[in-house]
């Protein structure tokens, strides 16, 4: 009685970890087996002692799995701690009697070797959110062994079929195709890539260049490894001979790569890039491979989508190779499309997986019994298969249970390394999946060095690591078999060494690359940035690597500002902001102006706001202003700066930027006085000194945006259809970039719908919209939705007019541009008039505030044409000719004469119709000049109507 009283109540807890000293590929697997037998016997052995004494011991176990720190034992140093430590005691404390509990981790490890069900989300103290949680049922048993890595071509006829024939396409139709193979790791993508490009060698030009997986802010590297395999500067320019923009071209191509300084938009890169892939496809089809598109950014993306529209008259094949990764963020990728393949690598079937095994394993001696087991665990995938074959546990007797995944696998593969090719192995994968032998050496201890190249050699036999292309002369270059295997290779280091050889990588890279050190700063400050990441998760801060790492970031993040790749700036830059207290103001600077271009406009302001405070306390005046324009910009779009409040400001800034002799911020000020002009011939105005001021900075965006600024003026000024149509034509004929030549179809489609040319029109609209999307350019693309509102509202057509409003005001919104929601609101208001629908209108109205302080002239007429519907006259007509006598001085012709069109109408309704008959006339003479041909019959028409009536009157 006196034991059975000892044992109620009584309580302990038992730790045990799987995986210390000696990692194995089935920890996982072992720890949930030892679960199970202990739970097993606690319920015998409680069994017997409710028997013998009447009270009973019961069990609760959680087993979980993650990365922890230990001590050595041998040192008296046995502890071992971590956040699955705390985790698997929760899950412990959660699991009822008799019960086994598995973390997320686990099961996906065991997933294929037991029997659970979910215990629904659990929420665990110290933690923030529930933890999913699953009951272990039953553990089934699975064996398999493995060896040997060489990897013949089995299968995939299907998948080779559909490459040729997408290739087949683009040599018929002298066209650009897309085609895209995903899978999942170790599926064979590049596999089936490098059995393509094979058969296709002889009778077609290759590129090759992947993207790299910590490729933040590494936009166009693989496109740099294309530019490298032609010969670099020389081999390029050798190709663009008889282009016309030949140094253009490969000054853009140059400044992409990293070889020059960055110039030019995105949208300039992408025509260059272009004009060498057509160039390289003239003499014999193109396949331009892009190997892990999963780790792209989103500015490369938008090329390749580029290249498959616009590249033309050559044969050209886009092969992308990803994992299904890529269409999380990028889902339209997935999207039908024309002149787009998707290949989507499916496992093995059983006969071909056994076909594979068979030819791996006989000449190593494997059982037949071995082999239909390890066709069974791999379940079609050959990396799997691969690996299975490499790696036979227990002595090659093929008894242990194998892990189903292959990470587990590798990673057991790189534990029973020998300790100093495991050193060399986990150093290589610091430096990324490809390195150099130059670098492994400085991370090894000296001791380890002599013997380095042995090691090498021994992993490539091994087929964990292969032979590559060298980056820097005079070293040797290699690659990781697999990104997994280095993934693996990784984690396999602590914390404290992966720290310390990342900063000694950088200080290794900033030495090899020497006078090019600009086209590694992304690379520089990624390492720096993870040397210092992981000092800071191991409780410890060193604040000069953190400001290395800031800066490097930072330097990047404005180089890719200056090309306009703004998702790569705005990643770079808030990253170096992380990084360090107290940034500098041009680095705030940016980084405001990144998020203005991206839409995020309370973002920008944020930004600029913080920029200006700092530069005015370190009495840097040029930054200063440059960020109090560009926040007058983003102001006055939000409603936060009235219009005239913002011109002024910025006039009493030009002199400030004048004594500067800044001419990148006078340019910008200028652009944006041109956007804020009470004229439009003074828009035009400030747009020329923009323009002036822009050439002499260099800044081919602004200078575009310069001349976008003056067409656009031009456009719905004085000057008549034909005469801009004429200046665009002759514009578009000079060397101007890409992005001006969107903007100029813009402006096209706009005239062509005025002068009744209005197919075209609509083609040029949809063709510049079409671009618009594929580059990114949200805020441009809602522009162009606002510029076709005003077309076919000039002309009459107002369902589209309807349309084209609606569209750009939920742009605008979305970005919060308040000013030019207004503006719409007025042209919306208008168009559900023409259409009968006023009290659609008066409620489009009741959200319409004047942007211009009470001198608009569009919002009004819209209202006198509601109350003239609603009977309301004599109001109507007040507030009709109040517009009408507003609109008299401005250079806005169609405008003008929409106003008189509203008047007429009021006038019309207040049976008025020899006043109606001249408000028509002067809309006429306005609709005339300016050569609105449509608009020109249309009120023609209704004259003829009312004298028509006056004549049988």
């Amino acid at each position: 009685d006196a034991d059975a009283d000892a044992l109620k109540g009584a309580s302990d807890a038992v730790m045990s970890v799987f995986g210390i000293p000696r990692l194995h590929e089935d920890d996982a697997l072992r720890a949930v087996r030892a679960a199970a037998e202990l739970r097993d016997a606690v319920i015998a052995l409680g069994d017997e002692l409710e028997a013998e004494l009447g009270a009973r011991i019961e069990a609760r176990i959680g087993v979980a799995t993650g990365e922890v720190v230990a001590g050595d034992p041998s040192s008296g140093q046995a502890f071992v701690t971590g956040d699955v430590v705390n985790v698997a005691a929760r899950l412990e404390q959660a699991a009822g009697p008799g019960e086994i509990l598995l973390g997320g981790r686990t099961l996906e490890l065991v997933r294929e070797l037991v029997r659970a069900e979910p215990a629904g989300p659990l929420p665990l103290k110290g933690k923030s959110a529930p933890v999913e949680a699953w009951r272990l049922l039953e553990v089934t048993d699975m064996v398999a062994t493995a060896r040997g890595l060489d990897s013949p071509f089995v299968g995939r006829g299907r998948e080779l079929g559909a490459l040729s024939d997408a290739l087949q396409r683009a040599v018929d139709s002298r066209s650009c195709q897309l085609c895209t193979v995903v899978g999942p790791p170790g599926i064979g993508k590049s596999r089936v890539a490098e059995e393509f490009i094979g058969s296709a060698a002889d009778r077609c030009g290759i590129v090759v260049g992947r993207c790299l997986p910590y490729g933040e802010g590494i936009t166009y590297w693989p496109l740099g490894e294309m530019v490298e395999a032609l010969g670099g500067e020389s081999g390029v320019r050798g190709l663009l001979l008889g282009d016309e923009n030949a140094d253009l071209v490969a000054q853009r191509i140059f400044g992409a790569v990293g070889t020059a300084e960055p110039s030019g938009a995105p949208e300039e890169t992408f025509w260059a890039f272009r004009r060498l892939f057509e160039a390289l496809a003239r003499e014999r089809p193109l396949i331009a491979v892009v190997d892990e598109l999963q780790w792209a950014e989103p500015t490369l993306l938008d090329l390749l989508e580029y290249l498959l529209t616009f590249a033309a008259d050559q044969p050209i094949l886009l092969l992308g190779l990803t994992r299904p990764e890529l269409f999380e963020g990028r889902p339209s990728w997935a999207a039908p499309r024309r002149g787009t393949t998707l290949i989507t690598l499916e496992p093995l079937g059983e006969e071909e997986s056994a076909t594979l095994v068979e030819t791996l394993a006989t000449a190593r001696g494997i059982p037949e019994a071995e082999r239909s087991r390890i066709v069974e665990t791999a379940e079609g995938n050959p990396l799997f298969l691969e690996q299975l074959l490499a790696h036979r546990p227990g002595g090659g007797n093929g008894r242990g249970a194998i892990p189903p995944t292959v990470q587990a696998l590798l990673a057991a593969r790189i534990d029973q390394l020998d300790a100093d090719e495991r050193a060399v192995l986990v150093r290589a994968a610091v430096e990324g999946k490809t390195f150099h032998r130059g670098a492994v050496a400085e991370l090894l201890p000296e001791r380890a060095r002599p013997m380095l190249g042995a090691r090498l050699i021994s992993l490539v036999r091994q087929e964990l690591i292969r032979a590559d292309r060298s980056q820097f002369p005079g070293d040797d270059g290699f690659r990781f078999g697999h990104s997994l295997i280095h993934d693996a290779a990784y984690e396999a280091a602590s914390k404290e060494l992966r720290a310390e050889a990342h900063e000694r990588y950088a200080d290794w890279l900033e030495v090899q690359a020497g006078e090019h050190l600009i086209q590694y700063e992304e690379i520089l400050g990624y390492h720096l940035e993870r040397a210092h990441r992981l000092l800071v998760e191991l409780g410890r801060s060193e604040e000069t690597l953190a400001r290395r790492a800031g800066e490097r970031l930072a330097s990047a993040g404005e180089r890719a500002l200056a090309r306009a790749d703004v998702p790569a700036a705005l990643n770079l830059l808030g990253r170096s902001l992380d990084l360090v207290d107290a940034p500098a103001a041009d680095v705030l600077y940016s980084l405001g102006v990144a998020r203005s271009e991206a839409g995020d406009l309370n973002g920008a302001d944020e930004a600029l706001s913080a920029a200006i405070e700092r530069a005015e306390a370190h009495g840097d005046l040029r930054v200063a202003t440059r960020a109090t324009v560009d926040r007058l910009g983003v102001r006055e779009l939000t409603g936060r700066a009235p219009e005239d409040e913002a011109r002024d400001d910025l006039q009493r800034m030009i002199p400030v930027l004048e004594r500067l002799e800044d001419d990148a911020g006078l340019a910008k000020a200028w652009i944006r006085l041109s956007k804020t002009s009470e004229t439009l011939a003074g828009g035009a105005q400030a747009a020329e000194r923009a323009l002036l001021h822009a050439r002499r900075a260099g800044l081919p965006r602004e200078e575009e945006d310069a001349l976008f600024e003056h067409l656009t003026a031009a456009l719905y000024g004085e000057p008549p259809v034909a005469e801009v149509t004429e200046l665009c034509q002759r514009l578009l004929a000079e060397a101007h970039g890409p992005l001006f030549e969107v903007g100029t179809l813009e402006i096209l489609g706009a005239l062509k719908v005025r002068a009744g040319e209005v197919a075209e029109g609509h083609r040029l609209y949809e063709r510049a919209d079409q671009l618009y999307r594929e580059l990114g350019m949200k805020y441009r693309e809602a522009v162009n939705w606002s510029c076709w509102a005003h077309s076919e509202l000039a002309i009459g057509d107002y369902p589209k007019a309807e349309a084209a409003c609606r569209m750009s005001i939920e742009e605008f919104e979305a970005m919060g541009d308040w000013a030019s929601v207004q503006s719409l609101l007025a042209n919306l208001a208008h168009a559900l008039c023409a259409q009968g629908r006023h009290d659609e209108a008066a409620s489009v109205l009741d959200r319409y505030e004047d942007p211009v302080g009470g001198r608009g002239i569009y919002a009004p007429s819209a209202r006198a044409r509601v109350l003239a519907a609603r009977g309301e006259l004599d109001a109507a007509l007040a507030l009709a000719r109040e517009a009408a006598a507003a609109a008299a001085d401005r250079d806005w012709p169609e405008g003008r004469a929409q106003v008189l069109l509203s008047l007429a109408e009021v006038l019309e309704r207040a049976g008025r119709p020899s006043e109606e008959a001249a408000a028509l006339r002067e809309a006429l003479a306005l609709y005339e000049r300016k050569g609105i041909t449509p608009a020109v019959a249309r009120v023609r028409a209704r004259l003829d109507e009312l004298e028509a009536a006056s004549a049988t009157a």
